[in-house]
C-alpha cells in the first residue's frame, strides 16, 4: 500500500508538471505570434514596395485600412499656377449709372441688384460671359435677370436705359465671369488629381466663397517680386497667359486649398505622404519658386505642429532662416501659397499664411488632410 501511494504521488507530480510545461509552450507561441503581428504591421506601414503589393493581391485589404495609416505618394509641386476660378453666372461686382440724353440714370435702382449677386439668366437664356450678357440686353428695354443670393434665387425686372453714346440699352451693371490670381502647385497624385494653394480663395470686392467652385489653373512664370516687411505683406509677380491651354480643371475651392483633376506634364520627384504624428518641430525645407518657373528647396524651421483629427489651414507655423529667400523675398510672400514643405525625405504639409508683423514666419497645413481631399475621400466620408 505505501509503495503504491508514493507511485500516486509521483504521478501526479509528473502530470502537473507537464501541464505546467504545455501552458508555457503556448504561452510562448502566442507571444511569438504577436510579435511577428506587429513586425508584420510595421513592415507594411513601412515598405512601399511590400505595402503596395498587398493591396494589389487582396483588394479588401485597402478599404480595411483606415487612410491615416495607409502609406501613399505623390508628385512634388512647387510649380507657380495661374488661377482662374468662377461660379455658376456672372458676378456683380460693382453699380452704376448709364449716360442718357436725360442725363445720368440708374436702371437697377428699383430692382435691388446687389454686389456680390450671381447672375446666372437672362429672359430665360443662361450666361457665361460678358459678352453674351451685352448681346441679350443691348437691344431690349426691359429684360428680367435671374439672380442667385446666399444659395437662394429670384428674379428681377429691370428697365434698360439708352446709353448716348453707344447707342445700346445698358443696365449700369459692372460684372466680371471669375476671380484670377497667383498660387502654388503642392503636389499631383499618380491618378492625375491635383493639390494646391492650402486655403479657400475668396472674392474680397464682393465677398463670395463658397460660390467660388470651378475654373482652370494655368502654367505660370515669376518675373519678379515684392518684398514682403512687418505690417505689409509681399507677393510674387508672375505672367500667365490665360488664353493657352489650362493644365488642370478646378472641381473644389475647400478651407485647405484648390483641387481637381490634372492636364499637365508630370516629371516631379515621389514623395511619401507624412502620417498623423510624423511632422516634427524642427528643420525642414519648403520647394517654391521666386524666379522663372523651376522650383528650389529652402531651409526653414517648424518651430509649432498642431496634432489635428480634422482639417485645418493652421497645422503647423514656421519659419524662415534659408539667406537667399530672405534676401530675396523678406520671407513668406502672396503667391507661395501651397508650397509643399518636406522634411525627413516626406511631404509633411504646405504653406498657407504669413504672419503680416512677421513675414519671416507663417501658417502651414497637414499634407495628409489634402491628400484626403485631392483623391476625394473627404467627400466619400460626408456621404457616408
Amino acid at each position: 500500500m505505501q509503495t503504491k501511494t508514493v507511485l500516486r504521488l509521483r504521478s501526479t507530480k509528473y502530470k502537473g508538471g507537464a501541464i505546467i510545461a504545455l501552458l508555457c509552450i503556448f504561452l510562448i507561441f502566442c507571444l511569438q505570434t504577436i510579435i511577428i503581428n506587429n513586425d508584420f504591421n510595421n513592415t507594411l506601414s513601412q515598405n512601399s514596395a511590400f505595402d503596395g503589393a498587398i493591396r494589389s493581391d487582396f483588394g479588401i485589404f485597402k478599404s480595411a485600412v483606415p487612410n491615416s495609416i495607409q502609406t501613399s505618394y505623390v508628385h512634388i509641386g512647387g510649380t507657380p499656377i495661374g488661377i482662374a476660378i468662377a461660379t455658376d453666372g456672372l458676378i456683380v461686382s460693382g453699380i452704376g449709372g448709364v449716360y442718357t440724353e436725360r442725363g445720368e440714370v440708374y436702371p437697377t435702382l428699383e430692382s435691388d441688384i446687389r454686389v456680390g449677386d450671381i447672375i446666372t439668366e437672362v429672359d430665360g437664356v443662361k450666361v457665361s460671359s460678358i459678352y453674351q450678357f451685352k448681346t441679350l440686353t443691348e437691344d431690349k428695354e426691359r429684360v428680367t435677370l435671374r439672380v442667385k443670393r446666399n444659395g437662394m434665387t429670384f428674379n428681377s425686372v429691370i428697365m434698360t436705359a439708352l446709353d448716348s453714346i453707344s447707342g445700346k440699352h445698358r443696365l449700369g451693371i459692372e460684372l466680371k465671369e471669375d476671380i484670377g490670381g497667383v498660387g502654388t502647385l503642392t503636389f499631383v497624385t499618380d491618378n492625375r488629381k491635383f493639390a494646391a494653394l492650402g486655403h479657400y480663395i475668396s472674392d474680397i470686392e464682393t465677398g463670395l466663397d463658397d460660390e467660388l467652385d470651378r475654373g482652370n489653373i494655368y502654367a505660370a512664370e515669376v518675373e519678379g517680386v515684392i518684398k514682403g516687411q512687418a505690417g505689409k505683406a509681399g507677393g510674387l509677380l508672375a505672367e500667365v497667359n490665360r488664353l493657352s491651354k489650362p493644365i488642370g480643371s478646378i472641381r473644389s475651392n475647400t478651407q485647405i486649398g484648390l483641387y481637381g483633376d490634372y492636364s499637365g506634364k508630370i516629371d516631379s520627384e515621389l514623395y511619401r505622404i507624412a502620417l498623423k504624428g510624423e511632422a516634427k518641430m524642427g528643420a525642414a525645407q519648403v520647394y517654391t519658386t521666386i524666379e522663372g518657373s523651376i522650383p528650389q528647396f529652402y531651409d526653414i524651421d517648424i518651430v509649432k505642429v498642431v496634432s489635428q483629427t480634422e482639417p485645418g489651414e493652421k497645422g503647423m507655423v514656421i519659419a524662415v532662416r534659408d539667406k537667399r529667400l530672405l534676401n530675396k523675398t523678406g520671407g513668406i510672400v502672396q503667391g507661395m501659397s501651397g508650397s509643399p514643405i518636406v522634411q525627413n525625405g516626406m511631404l509633411i504639409g504646405a504653406v498657407t499664411h504669413v504672419f503680416i508683423q512677421d513675414p519671416t514666419r507663417g501658417y502651414a497645413v497637414h499634407s495628409r488632410f489634402m491628400y484626403d481631399f485631392a483623391e476625394g475621400y473627404s467627400q466619400q466620408r460626408e456621404a457616408a
